[in-house]
Order: structure tokens, then sequence, then C-alpha cells
């Protein structure tokens, strides 16, 4: 298996060991990595060690994973419609059990509260969630400690 252009736009051309080959393209056909070890006579550390430390070869995997997501994503809203005719179908037949299922899916039946309703007082709010994400952000770069995050939120 040969990577291409990733999608951060890296010109270079990763090419994979014969046995990383063969272990992604096991990995891939859902084996368990004890399989794909012995198959691709490798010690099972050394799979675990590929997916973990092994640059080229995690992303070699993780493509694999955003293309299967994206297929699966592409296939299921092909299905929406026929998924919103049964649905229709089966509540005006009375399944409630549908309808229950429905209305969870949508997020209705949570009681939680819908935010404030003052202009002033969502202004507020939102100033707040963005000094708290870029906190966040400050301290996931370790520029900020969780001492100095509290005091820039006045805590």
């Amino acid at each position: 298996m040969v990577m291409q252009n990733n999608r951060n736009g890296d010109e270079g051309i990763e090419t994979l060991a014969a046995e990383q080959q063969t272990a992604l393209e096991l990995l891939l056909l859902g084996k368990s990595v004890a399989e794909t070890a012995k198959s691709a006579g490798v010690a099972r550390q050394t799979v675990h060690r590929w997916l973990k430390h092994d640059p080229a070869f995690r992303a070699a995997y993780n493509e694999w994973h955003d293309q299967l997501r994206e297929s699966s994503r592409s296939r299921l809203l092909m299905l929406t419609d026929k998924a919103t005719d049964a649905l229709e179908k089966a509540l005006e037949a009375g399944d409630a059990r549908a309808a229950l299922q429905l209305l969870k899916g949508m997020g209705l039946l949570k009681d939680e509260p819908v935010g404030p309703t003052d202009p002033e007082e969502v202004k507020k709010t939102m100033e707040i969630e963005k000094e708290r994400r870029k906190i966040e952000l400050r301290k996931a770069k370790g520029k900020l400690s969780n001492d100095d995050a509290t005091a820039d939120l006045g805590w």
C-alpha cells in the first residue's frame, strides 16, 4: 500500500514495508491483532507498535477508517427516503415504539434547559464560552497551567 498526498498536503510518498502492508490488509479485513501478527510473520507487539508509533502505518490505517466512515455515511444518506417512508408508515399504523425512537433521536424527550432568552445574557454566555475555549486551547498547547486557567476565568 502506498500513501500519496495525504490531507495535510504533504507531497512525499511513504511506502510501507511488505510486512506492514500485509498487516494493514489483514486488520482492514477485520482480523485481530494476534491473527494479523501471526499471518504477517511478526510479533503481536510489533503490530501494536506500528499502530501506536509508526506515522506511515497509522496514517494508512486512519485513512482507511476515514474512507469507510465516508462510504457508510453516503450509503446511509441514500437510505434516508426509505427510512422516512418506513417511519411514516409505522407512525400511521400507531407504532408507539417508532414514535418514541423518533422523538428520542430528535432530542425532544430530554429535559434540557433551552438557554437564556435575554439577548444580553446570551451575549455574556457566548463571551464566556469563547474565553473558555481560548483557555482550553492555551492549556492544550502547554502555555497555561490549571491554576492560571482558573484565575483567567475569575474562579
